[in-house]
């Protein structure tokens, strides 16, 4: 079976992606399906830290550097999380002097490393997964480019506040409609605490944006509170967050 594909974006950093990023991989190995999520937010990496720096032997960059297999750089969690499907995840390098690195790239690196993006695909498809999941960088750096044309579809995150929006829609007018992206929406962080609000307000906005809404997600303390610490989607399954998710989930399967 093909993997479907798909990249977690946001027009800037803080609207809470790679938090939904792993939780909707943790909710799909849930599930039983084999998942591998990919930290391509090589100037600001989080997947490390809130899955609990687990050991790396190679990070994502050296497999973008050409010093390792791309199997060389996954770390497999499913037994570590008691999972019915598989959870991989290939890691960005989170030292100051690596993150120095990526700012220091040429086009033509740009280019070879979108080749070895592209393989990717191939390469989990063989293993035998279903899901690709990509946590790229925000906005429209030569990284977050490329993993977008790696992809078949892109999870635009936003916040509900003006800038974002505005930037949100210049990325859909610009980007995703330029290179032809299936574009789905979640909109997180709603300042409410009522989730039907929250989905109206969700609502308003994929209108206003003209794209399909996957999921509206209240700002939830406790999501902060117990990043890096905690999993919401293994450790508090009742919570409403996690109900988000699962129904970010449903439609992603659909």
């Amino acid at each position: 079976m093909k993997p479907k594909t798909f990249t977690i974006h946001s027009h800037r950093g803080g609207s809470g992606k790679s938090v939904i990023a792993s939780s909707i991989a943790l909710e799909l190995a849930t599930r039983g399906y084999n998942v591998v999520l990919v930290d391509m937010d090589l100037r600001a990496p989080s997947l490390y830290y809130i899955f609990h720096e687990p050991p790396v032997k190679y990070w994502i960059n050296d497999y973008l550097e050409n010093e390792c297999s791309f199997e060389e750089t996954l770390v497999t969690l499913s037994e570590a999380y008691r999972l019915k499907g598989t959870l991989s995840l290939s890691l960005a390098n989170p030292d100051i002097d690596a993150i120095k690195e990526t700012l220091t790239k040429t086009r033509r690196w740009e280019m070879n490393a979108l080749k070895k993006l592209v393989r990717i695909r191939k390469i989990i498809s063989e293993l035998g997964y279903h899901v690709l999941i990509y946590d790229t960088s925000p906005g429209v750096h030569y990284s977050a480019l490329n993993t977008l044309i790696a992809s078949d579809n892109v999870i635009l995150v936003v916040v509900p506040d003006n800038v974002d929006i505005k930037g949100a829609l210049s990325f859909i007018r610009e980007i995703y409609d330029a290179i032809k992206m299936k574009a789905y929406l979640i909109v997180n962080k709603i300042p409410t605490n009522d989730r039907n609000e929250a989905r109206e307000i969700a609502k308003t906005l994929a209108d206003q944006l003209k794209i399909p809404l996957l999921g509206a997600i209240p700002y939830y303390h406790e999501v902060v509170k117990y990043n890096g610490l905690k999993h919401m989607v293994l450790e508090f399954p009742q919570h409403p967050y996690v109900a988000d998710i699962r129904g970010i989930v449903d439609k992603i399967l659909a």
